[in-house]
């Protein structure tokens, strides 16, 4: 893998590069059926590589850690052949798509009870890229604000109604 510093690439742009790394790893990882495709989700400001094949089930690993852990090691190496930090998901098999469905209906259900109740809402412990993702989603809610709290594994989203400024 050519790891040297290239001109900084922002959105779209870092697609075929992602790809074509992606595709590099898995072939030194022993995954030669796997294939890659890639997007570019606007609201997430993120480039998302979706692999898939018959091997493509090895690389989740139990709740999705081996994924994780990949989805980790390609951003650092992503960053340094770009020369720019890029925020990839690596999903396989559509796993963190359906994880995101059930995450956001928590937060839809959240949302639902701050304003029926008027009170906070708590979501349960996630990762800092799944807390980002809802901090960015609901950015724009008039009604609703995302804060974070507490420490490590613990650290959680709370849901409550928008104060005026």
């Amino acid at each position: 893998m050519d790891t040297s510093s290239t001109t900084p690439k922002t959105g779209k742009e870092i697609l075929p590069e992602a790809e074509s790394l992606m595709r590099e790893l898995l072939l030194k990882m022993g995954f030669e059926d796997a294939e890659v495709s890639s997007l570019w989700e606007e609201q997430q400001e993120r480039a998302k590589l979706s692999l898939s094949g018959e091997s493509a089930h090895h690389l989740l690993g139990l709740e999705g850690k081996t994924l994780e852990s990949l989805q980790f090691i390609f951003n650092i190496l992503l960053s340094r052949q770009t020369g720019k930090e890029c925020a990839v998901q690596v999903d396989a098999l559509g796993y963190w798509e359906k994880k995101e469905k059930d995450i956001f209906a928590k937060v839809d259900y959240g949302i639902s009870e701050v304003k029926r109740l008027k009170t906070p809402y708590r979501l349960p412990p996630m990762n800092a890229a799944t807390r980002r993702m809802i901090h960015k989603v609901l950015a724009a809610n008039p009604e609703i604000e995302s804060v974070s709290e507490g420490e490590g594994v613990w650290r959680k989203i709370i849901l409550r109604p928008r104060q005026s400024p």
